[in-house]
């Protein structure tokens, strides 16, 4: 008998006489009304709280059903040699044309390629799939097309089993630390370059920051794993299982130990007084002191700060902004910061005050000083607002307080203006760093 079959039993034979064959509660009360309903005012089902269990009996019983759901899911998956069986009958049903390698099957042959194959592949092998693959003229799909298909959609629930073995509450999704555990677990498998022990607390917090940052957009502290699934950083994060990986590949990659080792070692250039901590004063420094000063003086306004200083996540989100600035999360950050005065969207004015820092800088870096007007003239014409000279993120105003608490709505919401425009990256650069000013200027003079 297993654990959780011997708790349940022990907690039944100590429940009172009747105990078990009494109602089941009642569902909690709703007011009436609603969609559809005659009376206004109902609550949603969503609005009750999640049930958790909290006994030892509800709580093994419920690591053993989620263990077991994952077993047999882990089970139905086709292995390593399975999918070479595929390619086999693949390649036996659908010769190759005479002078290519390509391979064509039509619906008789697919049919036929999968009776050689186990029950794993029925789900692969349904009449509506087939059509969901585009065909030539003879009705036949590509079968390289159709075995990759299924490769990388084996891939993606392998993952999902492996993912959720680390979901403790079984809602489906990871906290920051379930992350951590997961990457440190596979991090043997990782293509690391020998990376020294002692650095690995540094790299799983390097490592699980950019999964928070772009795909926790209301900073909730949960990642849902259909969002990490569906996201690039997770096929980046396995590039590393390669272990021929092009040394080339790992200066891209932000997983790789060379990309942790260069950010923690900003972090510790930048942090003069090694406290663990980053000042105001010593973030100047960041890119050759090219942000733009109030840029900076706002980042220590709007994000948090331990008595005015930055530690390492807040500077790893700084860092992710500022190196994927073309992103909707990073638009996200640096809109927050760019509206200075909490309306909603980015004005003449609001836009002057950090621009006219960059324009001040010019001198000092051997440029001569541009017209303020004619680049926010520049900067409107790109972002084509739909309100005239008042630039918003997410297509609706919103105040000081919404701003705060819903800066990342952007991606549940569409926006019209930044991020429709194509050239939110651009035009955030241009308002916070030199150097993005500048390439946008020689962009300018090489067209």
């Amino acid at each position: 008998m297993s654990t959780a079959a011997a708790l349940l039993t022990a907690a039944l034979e100590r429940m009172p006489a009747g105990r078990e064959q009494q109602a089941p509660p009642e569902p909690p009360l709703m007011l009436s009304g609603g969609p559809g309903g005659k009376d206004s005012g109902s609550l949603p089902r969503f609005f009750f709280r999640r049930h958790v269990e909290t006994g030892a009996v509800g709580r093994e019983l419920a690591r053993t059903c989620h263990g077991v759901l994952r077993r047999s899911i882990a089970d139905a998956l086709p292995s390593n040699d399975d999918l070479d069986l595929l390619w086999d009958a693949l390649c036996a049903a659908a010769p190759a044309a005479p002078g290519t390698d390509a391979r064509r099957a039509s619906f008789a042959q697919f049919c036929a390629a999968s009776n050689n194959l186990g029950p794993k592949f029925k789900p692969y092998f349904r009449p509506s799939l087939f059509l969901c693959f585009g065909r030539d003229e003879l009705g036949r799909i590509d079968a390289l097309q159709f075995f990759n298909f299924v490769l990388r959609k084996v891939s993606l629930l392998q993952a999902r089993v492996d993912l959720s073995a680390y979901d403790a509450d079984y809602d489906g999704s990871l906290s920051e630390t379930e992350m951590q555990t997961y990457i440190q677990e596979m991090m043997p498998l990782l293509n690391l370059r020998n990376m020294n022990p002692s650095f690995t607390k540094f790299y799983l917090c390097t490592a699980v920051r950019k999964f928070m940052f772009f795909l926790d957009p209301l900073r909730r502290g949960r990642v849902a794993i259909e969002s990490i699934l569906l996201s690039p950083i997770l096929t980046e994060l396995f590039e590393l299982r390669d272990p021929d990986l092009p040394r080339d590949f790992e200066h891209s990659n932000w997983f790789s130990s060379y990309s942790a080792l260069r950010v923690y070692g900003l972090f510790l250039n930048l942090d003069v007084d090694r406290n663990g901590m980053i000042s105001r004063k010593e973030l100047t420094k960041y890119r050759g002191e090219s942000i733009c000063r109030v840029f900076l003086d706002r980042v220590f306004q709007e994000y948090q700060t331990y008595s005015g200083e930055m530690d390492f996540n807040a500077f790893l989100d700084f860092v992710l902004a500022m190196e994927n600035m073309h992103s909707v999360p990073s638009i996200t950050y640096c809109f927050k910061l760019l509206d200075i005065n909490g309306q909603g969207y980015l004005d003449r004015g609001s836009m002057t005050i950090f621009f006219r820092d960059i324009v001040a800088r010019m001198p000092l870096l051997g440029q001569d000083p541009v017209p303020v007007d004619d680049v926010l003239n520049e900067i409107f014409d790109m972002a084509n607002p739909r309100e005239l000279y008042k630039v918003t993120l997410q297509g609706k105003w919103l105040t000081s307080r919404q701003v705060t608490a819903k800066v990342n709505l952007l991606t549940i919401w569409p926006m019209p203006d930044l991020t429709k425009c194509g050239m939110g990256g651009t035009i955030v650069s241009i308002l916070c760093d030199y150097r993005g000013f500048h390439n946008y200027e020689l962009r300018d003079q090489e067209k």
